[in-house]
Protein backbone atom coordinates (compact mmCIF):
# COMPACT_ATOMS: atom_id res chain seq x y z
CA UNK A 1 0.00 0.00 0.00
CA UNK A 2 1.35 3.42 -0.95
CA UNK A 3 1.67 5.88 1.91
CA UNK A 4 -0.79 8.73 1.63
CA UNK A 5 0.51 12.19 0.78
CA UNK A 6 -2.92 13.76 1.19
CA UNK A 7 -3.62 16.19 4.04
CA UNK A 8 -6.91 14.27 4.37
CA UNK A 9 -5.94 10.60 4.77
CA UNK A 10 -9.60 9.63 5.12
CA UNK A 11 -9.95 10.26 1.39
CA UNK A 12 -7.01 8.01 0.52
CA UNK A 13 -8.24 4.92 -1.33
CA UNK A 14 -4.83 3.24 -1.72
CA UNK A 15 -5.02 -0.54 -1.73
CA UNK A 16 -8.78 -0.58 -2.25
CA UNK A 17 -10.71 -2.12 -5.12
CA UNK A 18 -13.65 -0.20 -6.59
CA UNK A 19 -16.24 -1.35 -9.12
CA UNK A 20 -18.09 1.31 -11.10
CA UNK A 21 -21.09 0.29 -13.19
CA UNK A 22 -22.04 2.39 -16.18
CA UNK A 23 -18.40 3.42 -16.16
CA UNK A 24 -18.01 4.35 -19.81
CA UNK A 25 -19.17 7.95 -19.69
CA UNK A 26 -20.38 10.92 -17.70
CA UNK A 27 -20.82 10.35 -13.94
CA UNK A 28 -19.49 6.79 -14.11
CA UNK A 29 -16.33 7.84 -15.92
CA UNK A 30 -15.77 10.81 -13.60
CA UNK A 31 -16.27 8.63 -10.52
CA UNK A 32 -13.86 5.99 -11.80
CA UNK A 33 -11.18 8.61 -12.43
CA UNK A 34 -11.69 10.24 -9.03
CA UNK A 35 -11.35 6.88 -7.27
CA UNK A 36 -8.23 6.08 -9.28
CA UNK A 37 -6.70 9.45 -8.45
CA UNK A 38 -7.39 8.72 -4.77
CA UNK A 39 -5.45 5.46 -5.08
CA UNK A 40 -8.00 2.74 -5.84
CA UNK A 41 -7.77 -0.02 -8.40
CA UNK A 42 -10.91 0.35 -10.50
CA UNK A 43 -13.03 -2.05 -12.53
CA UNK A 44 -15.44 -0.59 -15.09
CA UNK A 45 -18.67 -2.40 -15.96
CA UNK A 46 -20.76 -1.32 -18.93
CA UNK A 47 -22.48 -2.42 -22.11
CA UNK A 48 -20.15 -0.51 -24.44
CA UNK A 49 -16.86 -2.41 -24.40
CA UNK A 50 -15.03 0.26 -26.37
CA UNK A 51 -16.15 3.02 -24.00
CA UNK A 52 -15.18 1.19 -20.82
CA UNK A 53 -11.84 0.12 -22.32
CA UNK A 54 -11.09 3.78 -23.02
CA UNK A 55 -11.92 4.75 -19.44
CA UNK A 56 -9.85 1.83 -18.11
CA UNK A 57 -6.89 3.31 -20.02
CA UNK A 58 -7.57 6.67 -18.37
CA UNK A 59 -7.79 4.98 -14.98
CA UNK A 60 -4.35 3.48 -15.46
CA UNK A 61 -2.97 6.90 -16.40
CA UNK A 62 -4.68 8.81 -13.56
CA UNK A 63 -3.93 6.05 -11.08
CA UNK A 64 -0.18 6.03 -11.76
CA UNK A 65 -0.28 2.57 -13.25
CA UNK A 66 -2.77 1.02 -10.86
CA UNK A 67 -5.01 -1.58 -12.50
CA UNK A 68 -7.99 -0.56 -14.57
CA UNK A 69 -10.21 -3.44 -15.63
CA UNK A 70 -13.02 -3.26 -18.23
CA UNK A 71 -15.74 -5.91 -18.13
CA UNK A 72 -18.65 -5.82 -20.58
CA UNK A 73 -21.90 -6.31 -18.69
CA UNK A 74 -25.59 -5.50 -19.07
CA UNK A 75 -26.86 -5.06 -15.52
CA UNK A 76 -30.39 -5.96 -16.61
CA UNK A 77 -29.09 -9.56 -16.84
CA UNK A 78 -28.68 -10.80 -13.24
CA UNK A 79 -26.52 -13.77 -14.19
CA UNK A 80 -24.17 -11.65 -16.26
CA UNK A 81 -23.95 -9.11 -13.46
CA UNK A 82 -22.96 -11.66 -10.85
CA UNK A 83 -20.41 -13.22 -13.22
CA UNK A 84 -18.90 -9.80 -13.99
CA UNK A 85 -18.53 -8.85 -10.33
CA UNK A 86 -17.08 -12.27 -9.50
CA UNK A 87 -14.54 -11.74 -12.31
CA UNK A 88 -13.59 -8.34 -10.93
CA UNK A 89 -13.08 -9.91 -7.51
CA UNK A 90 -10.96 -12.71 -8.95
CA UNK A 91 -8.72 -10.39 -10.99
CA UNK A 92 -8.39 -7.36 -8.71
CA UNK A 93 -9.43 -8.68 -5.32
CA UNK A 94 -12.73 -8.50 -3.41
CA UNK A 95 -14.45 -5.13 -3.89
CA UNK A 96 -14.14 -2.54 -1.17
CA UNK A 97 -16.34 -0.06 -3.06
CA UNK A 98 -19.25 -0.34 -5.46
CA UNK A 99 -20.55 2.68 -7.33
CA UNK A 100 -23.91 1.46 -8.67
CA UNK A 101 -24.30 4.02 -11.42
CA UNK A 102 -25.56 2.15 -14.52
CA UNK A 103 -28.88 3.49 -15.70
CA UNK A 104 -31.10 4.38 -18.62
CA UNK A 105 -33.44 7.30 -19.10
CA UNK A 106 -37.10 7.09 -20.00
CA UNK A 107 -38.62 8.43 -23.18
CA UNK A 108 -40.45 11.64 -22.33
CA UNK A 109 -44.20 11.05 -22.35
CA UNK A 110 -47.34 11.56 -20.33
CA UNK A 111 -47.92 8.84 -17.75
CA UNK A 112 -51.20 7.79 -19.34
CA UNK A 113 -49.33 7.04 -22.58
CA UNK A 114 -46.42 5.16 -21.00
CA UNK A 115 -46.23 1.61 -22.46
CA UNK A 116 -45.61 -1.28 -20.12
CA UNK A 117 -42.56 -2.24 -22.19
CA UNK A 118 -40.95 1.14 -21.54
CA UNK A 119 -41.74 0.89 -17.81
CA UNK A 120 -40.15 -2.56 -17.69
CA UNK A 121 -37.07 -1.45 -19.65
CA UNK A 122 -36.32 1.35 -17.19
CA UNK A 123 -37.01 -0.75 -14.11
CA UNK A 124 -34.86 -3.64 -15.37
CA UNK A 125 -31.76 -1.43 -15.41
CA UNK A 126 -32.34 1.43 -12.99
CA UNK A 127 -33.82 -0.51 -10.07
CA UNK A 128 -33.58 -4.28 -10.56
CA UNK A 129 -30.16 -3.97 -12.20
CA UNK A 130 -28.88 -1.73 -9.43
CA UNK A 131 -30.22 -4.17 -6.84
CA UNK A 132 -28.47 -7.15 -8.42
CA UNK A 133 -25.19 -5.20 -8.51
CA UNK A 134 -25.56 -4.32 -4.83
CA UNK A 135 -26.45 -7.90 -3.94
CA UNK A 136 -23.51 -9.40 -5.83
CA UNK A 137 -20.91 -6.92 -4.55
CA UNK A 138 -22.51 -6.87 -1.12
CA UNK A 139 -21.98 -10.59 -0.68
CA UNK A 140 -18.23 -10.12 -1.16
CA UNK A 141 -18.18 -7.16 1.23
CA UNK A 142 -20.20 -8.96 3.89
CA UNK A 143 -17.83 -11.90 3.68
CA UNK A 144 -14.86 -9.64 4.43
CA UNK A 145 -16.77 -7.51 6.96
CA UNK A 146 -16.15 -4.16 5.30
CA UNK A 147 -17.19 -2.13 2.28
CA UNK A 148 -18.93 0.95 0.96
CA UNK A 149 -21.68 1.04 -1.64
CA UNK A 150 -22.70 4.27 -3.33
CA UNK A 151 -25.91 4.08 -5.32
CA UNK A 152 -26.65 6.75 -7.91
CA UNK A 153 -30.18 8.03 -7.64
CA UNK A 154 -31.54 11.32 -8.93
CA UNK A 155 -33.54 14.32 -7.85
CA UNK A 156 -36.23 12.66 -10.00
CA UNK A 157 -36.65 10.18 -7.15
CA UNK A 158 -37.32 13.06 -4.77
CA UNK A 159 -39.33 15.61 -6.74
CA UNK A 160 -41.44 13.66 -9.24
CA UNK A 161 -40.55 15.46 -12.48
CA UNK A 162 -43.35 15.42 -15.09
CA UNK A 163 -43.49 12.96 -18.00
CA UNK A 164 -40.88 10.49 -16.71
CA UNK A 165 -42.97 8.36 -14.36
CA UNK A 166 -40.93 5.17 -14.74
CA UNK A 167 -37.64 6.95 -14.18
CA UNK A 168 -39.02 8.81 -11.14
CA UNK A 169 -40.34 5.59 -9.64
CA UNK A 170 -37.10 3.70 -10.26
CA UNK A 171 -34.97 6.41 -8.69
CA UNK A 172 -37.31 6.71 -5.70
CA UNK A 173 -36.88 2.96 -5.37
CA UNK A 174 -33.11 3.39 -5.39
CA UNK A 175 -33.33 5.76 -2.44
CA UNK A 176 -35.59 3.37 -0.51
CA UNK A 177 -33.38 0.39 -1.36
CA UNK A 178 -30.33 2.33 -0.17
CA UNK A 179 -31.93 2.89 3.22
CA UNK A 180 -32.96 -0.76 3.49
CA UNK A 181 -29.52 -2.14 2.65
CA UNK A 182 -27.91 0.40 4.98
CA UNK A 183 -30.13 -0.68 7.85
CA UNK A 184 -29.40 -4.36 7.21
CA UNK A 185 -25.67 -4.21 6.49
CA UNK A 186 -24.20 -1.38 8.60
CA UNK A 187 -23.73 -3.59 11.67
CA UNK A 188 -21.88 -6.07 9.43
CA UNK A 189 -19.38 -3.46 8.30
CA UNK A 190 -20.90 -2.40 4.97
CA UNK A 191 -22.09 1.17 4.56
CA UNK A 192 -24.63 2.05 1.86
CA UNK A 193 -25.42 5.60 0.77
CA UNK A 194 -26.90 7.35 -2.25
CA UNK A 195 -25.89 10.36 -4.32
CA UNK A 196 -28.76 12.12 -6.09
CA UNK A 197 -27.61 14.32 -8.98
CA UNK A 198 -29.67 17.07 -10.50
CA UNK A 199 -29.25 18.23 -14.09
CA UNK A 200 -25.70 17.32 -15.06
CA UNK A 201 -23.75 17.94 -18.26
CA UNK A 202 -23.54 14.59 -20.06
CA UNK A 203 -21.84 13.15 -23.12
CA UNK A 204 -25.24 12.81 -24.81
CA UNK A 205 -27.67 15.37 -23.45
CA UNK A 206 -31.00 15.75 -25.26
CA UNK A 207 -31.83 18.77 -23.14
CA UNK A 208 -28.79 20.55 -24.50
CA UNK A 209 -30.17 20.05 -28.01
CA UNK A 210 -33.17 22.16 -26.94
CA UNK A 211 -31.78 25.59 -25.98
CA UNK A 212 -35.13 26.72 -24.56
CA UNK A 213 -35.36 23.68 -22.27
CA UNK A 214 -31.75 24.10 -21.16
CA UNK A 215 -32.36 27.76 -20.41
CA UNK A 216 -35.42 26.92 -18.30
CA UNK A 217 -33.36 24.45 -16.26
CA UNK A 218 -30.59 26.97 -15.72
CA UNK A 219 -33.07 29.65 -14.67
CA UNK A 220 -34.77 27.23 -12.27
CA UNK A 221 -31.45 26.16 -10.70
CA UNK A 222 -30.20 28.58 -8.01
CA UNK A 223 -26.58 28.21 -9.22
CA UNK A 224 -27.78 29.07 -12.71
CA UNK A 225 -26.10 26.21 -14.59
CA UNK A 226 -25.91 22.48 -15.21
CA UNK A 227 -23.62 20.51 -12.92
CA UNK A 228 -20.45 18.75 -14.03
CA UNK A 229 -19.83 14.99 -13.75
CA UNK A 230 -16.72 15.74 -11.69
CA UNK A 231 -18.86 17.56 -9.12
CA UNK A 232 -20.95 14.43 -8.63
CA UNK A 233 -17.80 12.30 -8.56
CA UNK A 234 -16.46 14.28 -5.62
CA UNK A 235 -19.61 13.39 -3.67
CA UNK A 236 -19.18 9.76 -4.71
CA UNK A 237 -15.58 9.78 -3.48
CA UNK A 238 -16.66 11.22 -0.14
CA UNK A 239 -19.33 8.57 0.36
CA UNK A 240 -17.03 5.77 -0.79
CA UNK A 241 -14.18 6.76 1.49
CA UNK A 242 -13.54 6.76 5.23
CA UNK A 243 -14.25 10.48 5.20
CA UNK A 244 -17.92 9.49 5.49
CA UNK A 245 -17.37 6.70 8.04
CA UNK A 246 -20.39 7.77 10.15
CA UNK A 247 -22.68 8.38 7.17
CA UNK A 248 -25.13 5.51 6.63
CA UNK A 249 -28.34 5.35 4.60
CA UNK A 250 -28.10 8.98 3.51
CA UNK A 251 -28.94 10.59 0.20
CA UNK A 252 -26.51 13.35 -0.76
CA UNK A 253 -28.18 15.71 -3.25
CA UNK A 254 -25.89 17.35 -5.83
CA UNK A 255 -28.22 19.59 -7.78
CA UNK A 256 -27.08 23.22 -7.63
CA UNK A 257 -29.98 24.01 -5.32
CA UNK A 258 -32.81 22.64 -7.48
CA UNK A 259 -34.56 20.86 -4.59
CA UNK A 260 -33.95 23.77 -2.21
CA UNK A 261 -36.53 26.03 -3.86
Amino acid sequence: MTASTSPFPELDMSGQVAIVTGGGRSIGRASALALAEAGASVALLGRDQQAIEAVADEVRQHGAGRPGLAVACDVSDPGATEAAIDRCSAELGPPDVLVANAGVFQEWMASEDLPLAEWDRVMAVDLRGLWTCCRAAGRHMLAQGTGSIVTVGSIAGITGLPNIAAYNAAKAGVIALTKTLAAEWAAKGVRVNCVAPGFIERDIEPLRADPAAARRIEERTPLGRFGLPREVAMAVLFLASKASSFVVGSTLVVDGGWTAV
